[in-house]
């Protein structure tokens, strides 16, 4: 399946973690620290899944062209890099504005490299974004595709919280585990477990931090998770949401994405298939369209990913659970999607990681041992095994963005 191209070349903007200044519209959000950080080191992510043409806006010229001088010429990306200091090339017409995810910083972002002279369109930030973005658009979602799909019904949708009392009187109707999330958060952050039945005093803390924020805050039963997967999908602005693959992925403990497995379509979906029937899937994806399509078809134009997961009912019975989240912008699954399409061997597998190593020069050395350790061995141009980076990796990088394939 070919990658649909909805608008002209785009210019692609890295940035991790934009939900958060969504809920307050500020413009000039600052992320934290570690979020800074990781746009800094992956800031080249958009050359794997860019389309010929588009460029991607880079603040370290050199680096980059260090870095893609030591990618095998069969590998090159044909997405450009776009720097301040000039770098490689130079956008000759007007560039649509690529974020990661979509913010009013983001936006502002955009603006300010159109008035430095890059040729760009920038689309206006339009108010429904902000409902959208928030996990309050997921939990409505979840309820219409569990009327179209009645075998999901059972399962408990997110309560949205304003106080410790409505949390308390979730809890009495669903004993915990249960899990609170922040309405304007993502990949893994903003969440906190609740695994006895009190609020000790961290809950209560992190509660009240939550609630000073964001004004509320979900909660949901956790289920006994056998497998997480997603959906993406590509929305048109124009009533059209269509779908684009499977993504099949890996968290740590306490949520954080950990790394998607790299491999064919085909490869994915027998995984699925060893616990649910493949109808359950077909359908699943006609309900999840069906109500995307409804709900931002006409509004939102770009990507999107939905997390679901596969999980084990108290029978042993093996269930779905439809909608966990619903990303508007780019996945690490979306990433996975157009690796294994354009530049993974059909019958190689492995996995795409994202590692964050806090020492300096940690993830250096790693990298430089995982080169030693599985060297990179290509098949007709494609990657038949071994280790790939996809970000440049210095003594200053704390987070990798790499591949490995057996």
């Amino acid at each position: 399946m070919q990658w649909m191209k909805i608008s002209n070349s785009k210019l692609h903007y890295f940035n991790p973690g934009h939900e958060a200044s969504v809920c307050p519209g500020k413009t000039h959000y600052t992320p934290a620290a570690p979020v800074r950080k990781m746009m800094e080191d992956l800031e080249l992510l958009p050359l794997w899944y860019g389309a010929a043409g588009d460029y991607v806006w880079v603040d370290s010229a050199a680096q980059t062209s260090r870095f893609l001088s030591s990618v095998p010429p069969a590998l090159r990306p044909a997405v450009l890099p776009l720097s301040q200091a000039g770098g490689h090339a130079t956008a000759t017409k007007p560039l649509e504005a690529a974020p990661w995810g979509l913010s009013p910083q983001s936006i502002c972002f955009f603006e300010s490299l159109r008035k430095r002279g890059v040729p760009l369109v920038v689309s206006p930030w339009k108010e429904a974004y902000t409902r959208l973005t928030g996990r309050q658009t997921a939990a409505e979602c979840l309820r219409k595709v569990q009327a179209l799909l009645p075998e999901t019904s059972s399962i408990a949708c997110p309560r949205f919280c304003t106080s410790p009392e409505e949390i308390r009187q979730f809890m009495s109707i669903y004993p915990p585990p249960c899990l609170l999330k922040m309405p304007y958060s993502c990949s893994g952050r903003g969440l906190h477990w609740i695994r006895t039945d009190r609020l000790e005093t961290p809950t209560l803390q992190w509660i009240a931090g939550a609630l000073k924020k964001q004004g509320q805050v979900s909660i949901e039963p956790v289920v006994d998770k056998v497998c997480d997967f997603a959906m993406e999908f590509e929305s048109d602005g124009k009533g059209q949401v269509t779908y684009r693959g499977l993504s099949v992925f890996e968290t740590l403990p306490k949520g954080s994405f950990c790394s998607c497995l790299l491999g064919s379509e085909e490869s994915l979906r027998n995984r699925l298939l060893a616990c649910v029937p493949e109808k359950s899937l077909r359908d699943l994806c006609d309900a999840v369209t069906a109500v995307l399509t409804e709900r931002l078809g006409a509004v939102y134009r770009g990507c999107l990913g939905v997390d679901m997961l596969i999980f084990r009912r108290r029978n042993g019975a093996f269930a779905i659970h439809p909608l966990i989240e619903l990303n508007l912008r780019y996945t690490m699954g979306l990433v996975a999607l157009q690796l294994s399409r354009r530049w993974i061997h059909p019958s190689a597998g492995g996995r795409l990681t994202v590692v964050c190593e806090s020492t300096r020069g940690a993830a250096c050395a790693s990298h430089l041992r995982m080169e030693k350790t599985y060297p990179l061995q290509l098949e007709n141009g494609k990657i038949r095994s071994g280790y790939f980076s996809l970000c440049p990796v210095t003594p200053e990088t704390h987070y990798r963005a790499c591949c490995v394939l057996t």
